[in-house]
């Protein structure tokens, strides 16, 4: 298994886990809870991350079956949240999902999904508050639609950043948002431009060269990423990655695990954020 940093190293997870560094993770499960997952190898792949956001969850079934396996890999109690309904088009539809290290993690508050009032987003992002060691944030989870065309795509990348000052809005005192997930669209495309260009200092925290989705026989897309703000998330220090648990098995991986890769960020969780 190998972790792709941001400046192209390859590193073994857990080789370096610090008491005051925060491993928060996102991972397109591929419809968790409804195929045939190998939970017990997704939960090693998962091991070394204190909060994790799932994204396409079918059920809360699912969700447990994973906690169950990382309680077994880790020895640790892990707890989780799911979104109390999915979303989605009436013949499919997903749920969010939470899970993390009840020693290291505390979660906050329940913000609940983006109103979407003018439904341009397909499943509306979902957000919840966490606390670990000194530091504490909102932290969204987004899964765009694919559909036929990238016209189709940007359509929702377009609006993020009306998600991004909708769950910043929610609370006077907590600023620091991460918005992460799928965005069906790499971090450098046209849609994204005004939104890396807002007041707050928004970057994206995955270097866009890194593929996060497994294709036929290699990695193929850089849909995945973080989108946090310079100005209110300093304890973010440039520290990201994907884990690479393919070993290049991509069909088989797909199966067993997803079709996506677990991406993550390290935060300095030593300093007061607030």
């Amino acid at each position: 298994m190998k972790i792709v940093r941001t400046l192209m190293v390859y590193i073994l997870l857990g080789i370096s886990i610090f008491a005051q560094e925060a491993y928060v993770a996102s991972f397109n499960t591929l419809r968790l809870g409804k195929n045939e997952k190998d939970y017990e190898l997704t939960a090693k792949i998962l091991a070394g991350f204190d909060l994790v956001g799932l994204i396409e969850v079918m059920n809360q079934e699912g969700v447990e079956d994973l906690v169950t396996a990382l309680e077994k890999v880790t020895n640790t109690k892990w707890s989780y949240h799911i979104s109390p309904y999915p979303v989605g088009k009436s013949s499919y539809k997903e749920y969010f999902a939470y899970v993390w290290k009840d020693d290291r993690v505390t979660p906050l508050k329940v913000r609940g999904y983006y109103p979407n009032e003018d439904k341009i987003f397909s499943r509306p992002p979902y957000g919840a508050d966490f606390k670990i060691d000194n530091i504490d944030f909102t932290f969204v989870l987004a899964h765009s639609i694919f559909g036929k065309t990238e016209k189709v795509r940007r359509r929702e990348a377009f609006r993020i950043e009306e998600v991004y000052e909708y769950f910043q809005d929610l609370d006077p005192i907590e600023n620091d948002v991460i918005i992460a997930g799928d965005f069906n669209l790499s971090a450098l495309d046209e849609a994204f431009e005004n939104f890396l260009k807002h007041r707050d200092e928004i970057t994206y925290t995955l270097d866009p060269r890194i593929k996060t989705t497994l294709g036929a026989s290699k990695l193929a897309s850089s849909y995945d990423n973080m989108f946090i703000s310079k100005k209110y998330t300093g304890e973010f220090e440039g520290k990201s990655g994907a884990v690479d648990f393919t070993k290049e098995n991509y069909k088989m991986m797909k199966k067993r695990v997803s079709d996506h890769l677990p991406i993550f960020i390290i935060l300095n969780s030593s300093v007061d954020d607030d």
